[in-house]
């Protein structure tokens, strides 16, 4: 007698509420950013029923002040207090900081002259150079070290943030 054995497979997916809840808070945490001029450089969320969390880094090519996170907390917070979304939160809003990421080719360019850290790969060596930004287009950045000038591909670079 053969035994056949059935296999069965499940599938575990978060109610479909939370991801509509975490997108609708993320259309307030833009849509707060537009309306008071700023970008949001990162946000995270942790939702967690009563110990939920929100963390948003705001930016703006003028920098970021403290009255800056202030005007913006309060804004995200009424937002999200109008809409009901969430009985209880912490709410953290800062700038992306003096050791901020740099993610693209602009914000290279953007921070120009600047200290920064760059790690990136060569000829499978991952290498890492301190210098100041001196140029940043046509997908190449250049950075100036004691040694010199080294131009490092963009799609080469694995992480790079400014170095003060």
């Amino acid at each position: 007698m053969t035994e056949k054995w059935a296999t069965t497979f499940f599938l575990l997916v978060p109610p479909a509420g939370r991801f509509m809840l975490k997108d609708d808070i993320t259309e307030l945490i833009n849509n707060s950013a537009n309306e008071l001029g700023y970008m949001v450089y990162e946000c995270s969320l942790d939702i967690r029923g009563d110990n939920s969390r929100i963390n948003v880094k705001i930016d703006s090519l003028d920098g970021i002040k403290h009255s800056d996170c202030t005007a913006y907390s309060g804004r995200l917070s009424q937002k999200i207090d109008d809409a009901a979304l969430l009985p209880n939160y912490f709410l953290e809003v800062s700038s992306p900081g003096l050791k901020r990421k740099l993610k693209t080719i602009e914000d290279f360019a953007r921070f120009m002259n600047l200290p920064a850290k760059v790690v990136f790969d060569i000829n499978d060596n991952r290498k890492t150079l301190k210098g100041n930004i001196i140029k940043a287009d046509d997908g190449m950045i250049s950075m100036l070290t004691d040694k010199g000038e080294t131009d490092i591909p963009f799609v080469n670079i694995v992480r790079a943030n400014l170095d003060y």
